[in-house]
């Protein structure tokens, strides 16, 4: 069941008409929830999130809310005894993170962070290189995300938002680089001035304390005019360096084991793949890669980056 039929809502829905997944679409519209169910085979459409949840043919709930809303869409399918899906960041604050994965553990549910970058392949290669030690020993991870977009609605309001491009967008870049390089321990960054409106900040630059001394930086930015968009991540190791292509389409590899270009044609964006495991985990109780705790450890690191800025000068990361 999806909670909400916005943007990101068309995500989930075309993966799981793709997987042969039946769904259920909700909206606080009832004739958006319809207009929706028509255009992807969903086999029912509801005009409130009260009724969809309490519907049996439902098993799990997707919820494609606005940020400030994840918090109460979760309590609302869990209390029906649904397991659920959130979109990230998990919720704008860390109290509101906690409440939700208390409530899940409460009603003995699946609570997972719907961090498709997790479950990109190309991405799950970057991790396996890393993993296997293919790279060396770690030194220093760069991920970039800069691109030039104006947005509307609710992502203009900071209390909804929680945030701006790094609460959104740039938490997925934040959980590839503690995925790849641990967790970051403390972290410095700054905001350069705006360009484009937004609940918060439209560009943000984070350099982070990895452990055993490895470096990460982050750049994210929806204010870079004249650059529509440019993404890469690269991470470096004392025996090479592999080069991802955020856009998930290939992973260019350089090193000790030569030169290695790998491409990636099916699921580059990582939702099938997520939707499989959620599907998975309702199914064995077993937790998901990319749970509720994975999930408020993502945005503990996108607060400090906040702190930061407001103070002008490294923090650590809460626990």
């Amino acid at each position: 069941m999806l909670l909400g039929c916005g943007w990101i809502a068309r995500r989930h829905a075309a993966a799981a008409r793709r997987l042969g997944v039946p769904l259920l679409a909700a909206s606080r519209a009832a004739a958006r929830a319809r207009a929706f169910a028509r255009e992807f085979g969903a086999a029912d459409a509801f005009g409130s999130y009260e009724a969809a949840v309490r519907d049996p043919r439902a098993a799990g709930a997707i919820v494609c809310t606005p940020h400030d809303r994840h918090l109460a869409d979760a309590e609302l399918a869990l209390a029906a005894g649904l397991h659920v899906l959130v979109e990230k960041p998990i919720a704008p604050t860390l109290d509101q993170a906690d409440r939700m994965l208390a409530a899940a553990a409460a009603a003995g549910r699946i609570l997972m962070v719907a961090e498709n970058f997790h479950f990109m392949p190309a991405f799950r290669h970057v991790h396996a290189l890393v993993a296997s030690g293919t790279l060396g020993r770690l030194r220093e991870l760069h991920l970039v995300a800069r691109a030039f977009r104006e947005h509307g609605g609710w992502r203009l309001a900071a209390d909804t938002a929680g945030g701006g491009a790094l609460i959104d967008g740039g938490i997925h870049h934040v959980h590839n680089l503690r995925r790849w390089g641990g967790e970051p321990r403390r972290v410095f960054a700054l905001s350069p001035p705006p360009t484009v409106r937004l609940g918060g900040e439209d560009a943000i630059d984070l350099l982070a304390e990895l452990p055993d001394g490895v470096v990460g930086f982050l750049a994210n930015s929806l204010g870079a005019r004249g650059i529509p968009r440019f993404q890469w991540s690269t991470v470096t190791g004392t025996d090479g360096t592999c080069f991802a292509d955020n856009r998930g389409r290939w992973v260019l590899t350089r090193g000790a084991v030569g030169t290695r270009l790998r491409l990636f044609v099916r699921d580059t964006r990582g939702h099938e793949g997520m939707l499989r495991v959620f599907g998975e985990a309702i199914a064995t109780g077993k937790t998901p890669e990319s749970d509720g705790a994975s999930g408020r450890r993502d945005l503990a690191i996108v607060l400090a980056a906040y702190r930061s800025v407001a103070a002008r000068r490294p923090v650590d990361v809460e626990c």
